[in-house]
C-alpha cells in the first residue's frame, strides 16, 4: 500500500492547515485502503484545543477536528495529519497515534501529550465513517518526524505541494460557533477522570426541566460530534431517569478512547442525582 506524504512548501495558519486536511478527508471518502500524510509548518503562534475542550478565552485559539487536550504552539511548529481510508476501530487509530507520538518524541504520551525539557507533542484522533484522522502538533526535530514516517508506514512517496483550500473552508474554522464551544458554566456539574483524560457535564434547570446542558472533556470519540449531540438531546426534557437511560443507550454506540464507558455513565448518573436533589430543595 502506498503512503502519500504531502509536504507543504509554505507555512500555513492553523485554520488553513485544518481546511486543507478537510479537503483530503473529502477525497478519502471516495478512496479505499489509502493513506495520506500532510505536513506543514505553522505561520503564527496560537493555542489549540480538542473538539470537546472548554474554551478559555486565550488569544488565537483554534479548535481541532479531533478530541484531546490543549497545547500552545509557536511559529514553525509542525502540524501533521495522518489520514487513512479503511475499516478499523478508533482503538486501532489511537494505538497508531501513540506509536507515532512515542517514535517522534521518544516519550510515551500521557493523556495525548508527550513532553520533555524543551520539546512537546500533542495528538488528537477521530474517525469519520471509514476515514481515520490523527492530528499532531509538535516542535520536535523534523528529522525525527521524517524518520518515523519512513519506518512506520509502507511505501512512502514524498510530494512537495502548495496547499490551497477554499476561503469558505478556511474561514469556517474561525467562526465563534466553532471556537467558543464550552465557554459557559452552569449551576450543576459532574466530572470523571481516567489517567489524565476527563469528561465533565454541566446543566441548568428551570421549572423542573433541563434548560441547558454542556459536555466538555479531552477524550476521543467517533463519530466525533455524537457525544455532544447525545447529551444535547436532554435539553428541554423533564428530569426523568428514563431520558438518561436513553442517552446511555446512545453512548453505547459511540467509540470512545481515553475514557472508559463507565466514566461516561458515572457523570450521567451523578448529574441526574444532583438534578433530583436540587429540584427537591
Amino acid at each position: 500500500m502506498i503512503t502519500k506524504f504531502l509536504i507543504n512548501k509554505e507555512k500555513l495558519k492553523f485554520n488553513e492547515a485544518q481546511a486543507f486536511t478537510e479537503e483530503i478527508i473529502k477525497n478519502l471518502f471516495k478512496e479505499i485502503n489509502s493513506t495520506y500524510i500532510f505536513l506543514t509548518y505553522l505561520k503564527e503562534a496560537g493555542n489549540s484545543i480538542g473538539l470537546y475542550y472548554k474554551y478559555t478565552s486565550k488569544e488565537n485559539t483554534y479548535r481541532r477536528l479531533t478530541g484531546g487536550p490543549e497545547i500552545s504552539f509557536h511559529e514553525d511548529y509542525e502540524y501533521i495529519t495522518i489520514l487513512t481510508s479503511r475499516v478499523e476501530t478508533l482503538k486501532k487509530i489511537n494505538d497508531r497515534a501513540k506509536n507515532i507520538a512515542k517514535c517522534v518524541s521518544g516519550i510515551e504520551p500521557y493523556a495525548g501529550i508527550s513532553l520533555s525539557r524543551d520539546k512537546k507533542l500533542l495528538y488528537g484522533i477521530t474517525k469519520l465513517g471509514n476515514v481515520g484522522l490523527i492530528e499532531i502538533i509538535t516542535n520536535n526535530n523534523n528529522k525525527d518526524v521524517n524518520w518515523c514516517i519512513e519506518h512506520l508506514f509502507e511505501n512512502v512517496i514524498e510530494e512537495k505541494i502548495n496547499a490551497k483550500s477554499s476561503q469558505e473552508a478556511v474561514n469556517s474554522y474561525l467562526k465563534d460557533s466553532w471556537i467558543l464551544y464550552g465557554n459557559k458554566n452552569y449551576e450543576l456539574s459532574s466530572s470523571s477522570t481516567n489517567n489524565g483524560f476527563f469528561i465533565n457535564l454541566n446543566a441548568k434547570i428551570k421549572d423542573n426541566y433541563i434548560e441547558h446542558i454542556l459536555l466538555t472533556g479531552n477524550f476521543y470519540a467517533s463519530p466525533p460530534m455524537e457525544p455532544i449531540n447525545a447529551v444535547l438531546a436532554l435539553e428541554g426534557t423533564p428530569i426523568n431517569e428514563v431520558y438518561f437511560y436513553g442517552i446511555k443507550a446512545r453512548f453505547k454506540k459511540i467509540e470512545i478512547e481515553g475514557l472508559n464507558r463507565e466514566n461516561v455513565f458515572y457523570v450521567l448518573d451523578d448529574l441526574y442525582n444532583k438534578l433530583i436533589n436540587f429540584e427537591n430543595k
